[in-house]
């Protein structure tokens, strides 16, 4: 049976926003980002979906490096939307309109890429967002095959975890892939509107929904605080909240302020970042307390 989370009334997050880049100053502006990832040093990448591109920062905003232009050639992007910092230190770009997985080095040297349109073993009909664990496999989240596929460091195939349903283990459209505490799998079943967990060999261990009573709308990504509490974006529902490890609903993040947010990771120093896409904004938020 699918867990059933708490519901409670819904309290703001004790935490500011301590800056915020894309609205325009130093001259900087986003087209529409998308995914974020963050890597040891705490550098953040983000993508464009709309500017077919990947930047990177530093923790307090300073560009540092930008690569991608529209196309289909090596190096090139078509609607990125999914990033992740690979244990080596390598970036992996999922191209949602590419079909594809890039692979750079973090100053945007392109060392690999594998995947293309269609439906069979290391195809995508839309590569939405990508996660790596700590054996370097990686998870790929591939929008309509309704499917996460799983690769090696090499892009080499090795399974897939989900098909197209609405049962426990089934999913629609999804979109956000994470790799949790216990090194499990996590995916936003967006189109389902609820939140999947996978053990390691890709069984299904757990769902939360209750999407008929407004618990998700949505879902795009999920990230992992520092005490095992999961946070979710959700693009309908125009919010971030975070939730317990056992999934009941704790706080909402500046409640009313989002629109269609997706990406959101946290850095070495506990700091949120959360990409505001129709905001066309990159948010950076820490505790209050």
């Amino acid at each position: 049976m699918p867990s059933q989370p708490t519901v409670t009334t819904v309290q703001a997050a004790p935490w500011e926003e301590v800056a915020r880049w894309g609205n325009g100053a130093n001259g900087l502006l986003f087209n529409s980002p998308n995914g974020i990832a963050i890597d040891a040093a705490d550098h953040v990448y983000t993508t464009e979906f709309r500017g077919d591109r990947v930047r990177k920062f530093s923790s307090d905003g300073e560009l540092l490096a930008e690569w991608g232009s529209l196309g289909s050639e090596p190096g090139q992007m078509n609607s990125p939307t999914g990033i992740a910092v690979g244990p080596d230190g390598r970036i992996y770009v999922a191209e949602s309109g590419g079909h594809r997985v890039q692979v750079f080095s973090s100053d945007g040297m392109l060392l690999d890429s594998w995947g293309a349109l269609g439906n069979g073993p290391g195809e995508f009909a839309s590569a939405m967002t990508v996660a790596l664990d700590d054996d370097m496999r990686v998870y790929v989240s591939d929008w309509g095959n309704n499917r996460v596929q799983v690769f090696d460091s090499a892009g080499r195939f090795l399974h897939q975890i989900g098909a197209a349903g609405t049962g426990s283990g089934k999913m629609t459209n999804p979109t956000g892939v994470a790799i949790g505490p216990e090194g499990d799998l996590w995916v936003t079943d967006r189109g389902n509107s609820r939140i999947q967990r996978f053990g390691r060999d890709g069984t299904f261990v757990q769902l939360w929904t209750r999407a008929g009573q407004g618990l998700f709308r949505s879902p795009t990504n999920i990230a992992f605080d520092k005490d095992g509490n999961w946070w979710v974006s959700e693009f309908e529902g125009n919010r971030v909240r975070q939730f317990s490890p056992e999934g009941d609903l704790l706080s909402e993040l500046a409640p009313g302020t989002f629109r269609g947010p997706h990406g959101l990771l946290f850095d070495g120093t506990g700091a949120l970042y959360v990409a505001d896409t129709m905001n066309g904004v990159v948010r950076k938020f820490r505790p209050t307390t």
